[in-house]
């Protein structure tokens, strides 16, 4: 196999050689260079190939795998049976197709009458798995590397067509099901290897280096709520042409966004380590699951001190004390700050509230107020608010007032300048910006809420420079449930 590779790579590079000796304009020289690296690509799928079809058949690799797969199977109350080898086809990387023999195995249907053969939908059996296939991580008749580099694509990209066209310049023609059915496969793994850091059952996946990544650290933890549409109630009738879908209702909802932060001796990020971001669709108690889950997987109860920075969102805050408790954080390493610029707004609110103000009065008195929040003299701000307290104006200025009189706890920003810890919550806007809406919201965009979830995460992730660690946690998780 080996020899029958170099011959066809030898006979394919001298003719590309020459073609590149022969070249005399740049759209000559464009059309070469972009053979030579297709070439390469056929050639890669013609090595990765030959060397599947091996491994899938050799019973070194096979029985083994039957046996933990097997064994697997009967943890979670499946029975498995042998359907004996069979043909099936696997996508690889360079977009080309192998056909490889390998042993598979079904699941044992449960006892009663199942469906007839050809007809209807897979019942609870479901399809089985090829477990040589599935020990090399290959899910879906795609290989892993194949699978995440689609599911990039399609996390990256402005749409699906959009990943698709890219996925094409690079000699991977997929149709549209098929892209987002890879992404969406790779999504589910990512999402139940995170289920495993942090429910403890991580025994399956690679060892992490980064398992004491806060440990020592001044870390700042932010948590903010973006906006997309869900594509709810379905209606039954013909499907759209145009779309292929039924009529359904299209309902805003609030994706959680968190972000945590190392940040340095100066209270700024630090650019060595870079931030981690996460997202769900879930409600208030999903995301700080999030930020607890995190927070103890990378050694956060061994922090230095830990910041939390948030809007007025009460959702937030009345869960605060709790993350601190769960994750182990002492009192005395952990701090709570309103957001700034959040206040200010509230204050320039308050201006707006007294109608008999010019542009340069409300200015003055807002700069006063900044001034004074920022020296620690929050006392003299809460009585220049209540000294306004009069006539129609009483009822907004009062609700602007109990607002900061909250929060009374949080506005010490006198000492986050001492200090050098974090004010704003930049960081978490940022991450709500780069993660939901420059891919997820915008005009005629509706997800299912499933689908939403798994690309919010791959897109936290991607954007967190934690790709590669990521997949390879993901690629590790036993996809049991993911029909190979």
């Amino acid at each position: 196999m080996v020899d029958e590779l170099r011959e066809q790579a030898g006979a394919a590079l001298d003719g590309l050689v020459g073609r590149l000796l022969n070249a005399r304009s740049g759209v000559e020289f464009y059309d070469v260079e972009r053979a030579v690296h297709q070439a390469l690509r056929g050639l890669g799928d013609a090595l990765v190939g030959g060397v599947l079809r091996f491994l899938a058949a050799d019973p070194r690799l096979v029985e083994p795998c039957r046996a933990y797969w097997t064994e697997l199977a009967a943890r979670q109350g499946e029975r498995l049976q042998s359907n004996g080898y069979k043909e099936t086809a696997v996508r690889l990387l360079g977009g080309g197709v192998v056909s490889v023999k390998t042993l598979r195995l079904a699941r044992v249907r449960p006892t009663g009458p199942g469906r007839k053969p050809g007809r209807g939908k897979r019942g609870k059996a479901g399809t089985g798995l090829y477990p040589a296939l599935a020990q090399l991580g290959i899910v879906g008749k795609a290989t892993p590397a194949l699978m995440a580099e689609v599911a990039r694509e399609v996390a990256e990209s402005q749409s699906v067509a959009v990943a698709r066209e890219s996925l094409s310049e690079r000699g991977l023609g997929l149709h549209h099901s098929v892209a987002l059915r890879l992404a969406y496969t790779m999504a589910e793994r990512a999402l139940e290897a995170r289920r495993r850091r942090f429910e403890g059952r991580d025994g399956m996946l690679p060892v992490r280096e980064d398992g004491q990544l806060f440990a020592g650290r001044r870390l700042l933890v932010s948590v903010d709520g973006g906006r997309l549409k869900i594509r709810e109630n379905p209606v039954g009738g013909r499907r759209r042409e145009a779309t292929g879908h039924r009529r359904y209702d299209g309902v805003w909802r609030e994706p959680k966004v968190l972000t945590i932060v190392v940040l340095d001796e100066r209270g700024r990020r630090d650019p060595k380590v870079p931030p981690l971001l996460d997202a769900t669709m879930g409600d208030a108690d999903a995301v700080v699951a999030l930020v607890i889950g995190h927070l103890k997987a990378h050694g956060g109860a061994a922090a230095a001190e830990v910041t939390l920075v948030a809007d007025g969102a009460e959702w937030i805050w009345n869960r605060a004390q709790w993350i601190r408790e769960q994750v182990g954080i002492d009192a005395k390493r952990w701090h709570e700050v309103l957001d700034y610029y959040h206040v200010v707004e509230h204050l320039s609110e308050v201006t707006k509230l007294v109608k008999s103000w010019d542009a340069k009065q409300r200015s003055t008195w807002l700069k006063l107020q900044k001034r004074r929040l920022l020296q620690g003299r929050l006392h003299l701000v809460l009585e220049d608010v209540q000294a306004l307290r009069i006539g129609r104006r009483s009822k907004g200025i009062r609700a602007q007032l109990n607002y900061l009189r909250t929060h009374k706890n949080r506005l010490d920003y006198k000492a986050c300048k001492e200090h050098r810890r974090p004010m704003g919550s930049g960081a978490v806007e940022s991450g709500v910006r780069r993660v939901v809406n420059l891919r997820m919201k915008g005009n005629s965009i509706f997800w299912l809420e499933e689908h939403a979830e798994g690309l919010l995460h791959l897109r936290s992730i991607l954007k967190s420079g934690r790709w590669t660690t990521a997949m390879h946690d993901a690629i590790s998780t036993p996809a049991w449930a993911l029909a190979a």
